[in-house]
């Protein structure tokens, strides 16, 4: 074999691997990009995500701000036409750091258990004032203690009056630091434990955040899927408290489901993400609003609305979530029956028992106005309800209660933007505001005159945003498909170059053989069998310079 044949062998075979290769580039790279994606994202001891999920302290500070609703005129409330004048102050802003304890991964079922650790410091520089504010507020305590006895036979509850009318008022002024975090004694709390010490919150304070700094207790235990199986599961919450039911909620809105807040499985599209609230004891959902950018990153921006925050909210409950209803809410022919996942409207001649009004599910036996969460049974009886700050998306009758309300989209709404290929948090703006249902007594005497009012205490907001680099890095890894593709193409373009490089060399090749096998022959017939070389002779054109060479060719001469 000649070396020029061997030669162009191997470029041929080069070229049509490189074919071949930039083709499988172009075909598999959705399939590349899907398996780095699996490998980056799901939790592991070893994964990018593990050490800022574990710690937040090495990422940029979180800041969570406190805005207190500051009662001027509680000596009006029970007069008719007067309602109660409240006054934004704040924010008192603290920097918030999460630790995950007692990390256990387990294997077996491809999820993760912990507990989760936070710690709260105090940031002067971003507050407008300090701790030691003074705000004058509700009395929370009283309100709850009433609450609580409302069912009391009337000789219990009036001794309740009898001691109350001696030891509380309708408001209390404390600083910033009791309302939160250190707490203030009250008789009432004193009474409560020594009286029904099973039916009381189990502390020697009230403050809304008292004993929470640096606990591993409050938030509850953890246990989330990894998505090392499905990664569509990734994040997903399976069990709290080891259980995956609560006791706050009947079924089957006592089920454990959604997000556990951090982590999203990915290829999101543009229906509702839910997430599980432990705060709230129960799952919100978000609803898809719009599309966005940070950093040049296309978003989907999912808020609080009307599935969460609405009366009249209807899902029918898939065939795997049947065990945990009710035998009340069941019929016998359920897994016949055609399911699906939303039900925006029922006939109201038809009853479908397998289908479940989530507002009054979570009602806890009577509905409010739409707008509020309530969390009663989460927090120990106290008439608890949790809104959007300033009641934005509530019902005008809430707001319309007092004065001082002003809400507003920018500041008030409660969203996360997540990248919809990876699910990556984008931005989380977390804003909830906590209200207290005061309400007249016929009996307890502190109450008998008052309106009844949902009335607004603080409202939170924290806002976490993904650093620059990290959103910088998404961005280079969202282009890795494209990459591939490009890359492929460019490599299908080189090996075909190469391909028809080879060919164009044979063929020249080929021809150039061809010509001389074409000239020897004719030199061969035309000399009559004499011998003959190739000599080069030149030819004159009439009217040139006889010493000017004008062609130059070659021409066989015989001998």
């Amino acid at each position: 074999m000649k070396p020029w044949t061997s030669k162009s062998i191997n470029f041929g075979i080069a070229g049509g691997l490189l074919v071949i290769l930039g083709a499988s580039l172009c075909l598999f790279s959705p399939v590349i990009f899907q398996q780095i994606l699996r490998k980056e994202i799901t939790l592991s001891e070893s994964s990018r995500s593990y050490d800022m999920w574990k710690d937040t302290s090495g990422l940029p500070p979180i800041y969570l701000n406190f805005y207190f609703f500051n009662w001027t005129n509680p000596e009006e409330l029970t007069i008719p036409g007067k309602k109660p004048n409240l006054i934004q102050v704040g924010p008192y802003s603290f920097v918030e750091v999460r630790e995950k304890v007692n990390i256990t991964f387990h294997p077996e079922n491809n999820t993760v258990s912990y507990f989760q650790r936070r710690f709260w410091y105090f940031d002067e520089e971003h507050s407008n004032g300090t701790l030691q504010d003074n705000i004058t507020q509700l009395n929370i305590v009283a309100v709850s203690a009433t609450h609580k006895i409302r069912h009391w036979s009337y000789f219990m509850q009036n001794t309740f009056s009898y001691i109350l009318s001696s030891k509380s008022n309708l408001s209390v002024t404390k600083t910033v630091d009791e309302l939160l975090f250190t707490g203030y004694e009250d008789t009432i709390i004193n009474m409560g434990k020594a009286a029904v010490a099973d039916e009381v919150p189990p502390f020697d304070r009230f403050g809304w955040f008292y004993k929470r700094n640096g606990s591993i207790d409050f938030d509850g235990h953890y246990n989330m899927d990894t998505g090392s199986s499905d990664i569509n599961n990734l994040g997903i919450l399976r069990n709290w408290n080891y259980k995956d039911t609560t006791k706050y909620f009947k079924s089957p809105c006592n089920v454990i489901e959604g997000s556990a807040g951090e982590f999203w499985p990915p290829y999101r599209t543009e229906d509702e993400i839910s997430l599980f609230s432990a705060d709230l004891c129960r799952p919100i959902v978000y609803e898809f609003t719009r599309k966005m950018s940070y950093f040049d990153i296309e978003g989907n921006q999912y808020s609080l609305g009307e599935k969460t925050l609405g009366n009249d909210t209807k899902k029918r409950y898939p065939h795997e979530q049947a065990k945990y209803f009710e035998p009340t809410t069941t019929t016998e022919n359920f897994f016949d029956a055609e399911h699906s996942v939303e039900v925006t409207q029922m006939p109201e001649d038809t009853e479908d028992p397998d289908i479940v009004n989530l507002g009054h599910c979570y009602c806890n036996g009577e509905c409010t106005p739409t707008g509020l969460i309530n969390i009663t049974s989460c927090r120990y009886g106290a008439p608890a309800f949790v809104s959007l700050p300033h009641f934005y998306k509530a019902d005008p009758t809430l707001r319309e209660q007092v004065v001082g309300m002003n809400p507003n989209e920018e500041d008030h709404n409660f969203y996360i933007t997540l990248e919809p290929t990876t699910g990556i948090p984008l931005e989380v703006a977390a804003r909830l505001q906590v209200n207290m249902l005061l309400q007249p007594s016929n009996i307890v005497s502190l109450f008998k005159n008052v309106p009844k009012v949902y009335f607004p205490i603080f409202w939170f907001s924290l806002k976490v945003q993904a650093p620059e680099d990290l959103a910088l890095g998404l961005k280079q890894f969202l282009l890795l498909p494209r990459i591939c593709f490009l890359a492929g193409i460019i490599t299908v373009i080189l090996g075909a170059l190469i391909l028809l490089s080879v060919v164009l060399f044979n063929i020249v090749k080929r021809q150039r053989k061809n010509n001389a096998e074409q000239l020897k022959m004719e030199s061969s017939n035309g000399s009559s069998g004499k011998k003959a070389e190739l000599v080069y002779m030149d030819k004159l054109n009439s009217g040139e310079d006889a010493h000017v060479r004008s062609d130059r060719r070659l021409y066989p001469k015989f001998y």
